[in-house]
């Protein structure tokens, strides 16, 4: 289970519970969040695969099932387009290679803006509630989590944007990527369609991050893959119906056994 950009693993604790009945499972924090090593490094799509492979060299798994969300889903996604023996199926939720044309909003001009960005960043230290006020795109209806789970994520948020390096792992991975992810536009229809692994997209209709129109599209050119649309889910679907998404993990797993 891979986590996205800004996030950790334990994004997945309402769906990893149940997903371990079933098999082994590990979730990690990319490096740059959570509770992992936060080094000086390009922090590219391409790294973060091979950071993945290389911890599964270390457990020594030789092929594995991988679900990504967001950016953990693009890294998945990647690692599956050039480790095909490694991947035996895929789970991309609310992310991967595919990114139909779409207009920035202002707020991501910002944030992609050197300087600018990280002063609209480390602001948000002073004010916990324009902290906990940024998570509100990432979800349909934020206010209506549980209590606990906006407690949660109150605390959570606020204690990650005192973390200098996590905020300099942040930006490098977000302008990258802005950069990185676009260009890889040219020559994705031909090499997604090689990916056989089977994949199941789960998307958020209510998305407002991330386009379901990139999994539509990401469906159209991908033989192998098969959209689910959640019609009442925000970007950050494994935490607003983990039932729902554990369960097409489960049936997902369950058709391959």
């Amino acid at each position: 289970l891979v986590h996205g950009l800004g996030d950790e693993a334990d994004t997945w604790r309402h769906v990893l519970p149940a997903l371990a009945t079933q098999r082994r499972v590990l979730a990690l924090d990319l490096p740059g969040f959570g509770r992992s090593d936060k080094p000086d490094a390009a922090y590219t799509v391409p790294w973060y695969a091979a950071v993945l492979g290389e911890l599964l060299d270390t457990l020594q798994v030789e092929r594995v099932a991988v679900a990504g969300h967001s950016l953990g889903a693009i890294t998945c996604h990647w690692l599956a387009m050039e480790q095909p023996a490694r991947v035996e199926r895929l789970a991309l939720l609310a992310g991967g290679l595919a990114a139909a044309p779409r207009k920035l909003d202002l707020n991501t001009l910002l944030l992609l803006t050197p300087g600018i960005g990280e002063w609209l960043y480390t602001r948000l230290r002073k004010d916990p509630q324009a902290a906990y006020a940024s998570l509100r795109p990432f979800y349909a209806d934020l206010d209506a989590l549980p209590q606990p789970e906006r407690d949660f994520l109150f605390q959570r948020v606020n204690e990650r944007v005192w973390n200098d390096d996590q905020r300099r792992a942040f930006f490098r991975t977000l302008r990258g990527l802005a950069r990185w992810l676009p260009a890889q536009q040219k020559s994705l229809a031909r090499r997604v369609a090689g990916v056989t692994a089977p994949t199941i997209v789960l998307w958020g209709e209510k998305d407002h991050v991330a386009s379901v129109e990139n999994g539509r599209l990401l469906a159209t050119l991908q033989p192998s893959a098969h959209l689910t649309v959640l019609p009442d889910a925000g970007h950050n679907l494994q935490q607003e119906w983990p039932e729902a998404v554990t369960k097409a993990l489960i049936d997902f797993s369950a058709q391959f056994v």
